[in-house]
C-alpha cells in the first residue's frame, strides 16, 4: 500500500493498516503474527517533507534464544518518522549528519510505502535476543536437552582438556 503525498490533506490523513503474512527477523528466522499487525498511522505534510506518527500492536511467534521453543510475545510500540525530498544531485561529497538527520528518511518517489514502513518498525520492535522467559535455562550443551523441563543426566563438572594431566598428579 502506498501514500502518495500530494493526497495528504493539510489536516492530515489517518491510514488503518492490517497485515497477516510472516516476515523475516533480521537474523532469518520467519516471525508468525498470531494476531493481525495493526497499525494506526497519521500522515502530515509540511515545507520541510511528511510526518508520521503511528503505532503498531500485535502478538507474533518468535524463537526463544536459549531454548528455541516457541512463544507469544505481545508488541505495542509508537513511533514517528519523518521523510524529507530526495538528497539529488546538490551533495557531491561526503558530510557528517547531524543529530537531527539520523531519524530522517529520504523519498525517492512522491509516495510513501506503508507495508515497508510497518514492518520496518516492527522489526525495530523485537528484542535482539528474544526470551520465552527472563529464567530461561536454555539447552544442555551436552545432550541438547531443554533445562526448563528438568536437569540431564550430563555432569556438570566439565573438566577442561588442559587440565586433564594435572588431575592424576596427587
Amino acid at each position: 500500500m502506498f501514500v502518495e503525498i500530494t493526497q495528504i490533506p493539510s489536516e492530515g490523513l489517518d491510514v488503518r493498516f492490517r497485515v497477516t503474512e510472516d516476515f523475516l527477523d533480521p537474523s532469518g528466522e520467519w516471525v508468525h503474527p498470531l494476531r493481525p499487525v495493526e497499525a494506526m498511522l497519521h500522515f502530515t505534510r509540511s515545507s520541510t517533507g511528511v510526518s508520521v506518527r503511528g503505532e503498531i500492536s500485535s502478538h507474533l511467534q518468535l524463537h526463544c534464544s536459549r531454548c528455541f521453543e516457541f512463544f507469544s510475545l505481545p508488541v505495542s510500540e509508537a513511533f514517528e518518522v519523518l521523510y524529507r525530498g530526495a538528497l539529488g544531485d546538490s551533495v557531491d561529497e561526503e558530510h557528517e549528519l547531524d543529530p537531527e538527520e539520523l531519524d530522517v528518511c529520504f523519498l525517492k518517489e512522491e509516495r510513501i510505502d506503508v507495508t515497508a514502513l510497518v514492518y520496518e518498525n516492527m522489526l525495530l520492535a523485537l528484542p535482539a535476543k528474544p526470551l520465552c522467559h527472563e529464567g530461561c535455562r536454555g539447552l544442555c550443551p551436552q545432550c541438547g536437552k531443554n533445562l526448563n523441563e528438568g536437569a540431564c543426566p550430563c555432569s556438570t563438572a566439565r573438566l577442561d582438556p588442559r587440565w586433564r594431566e594435572l588431575k592424576s598428579i596427587r
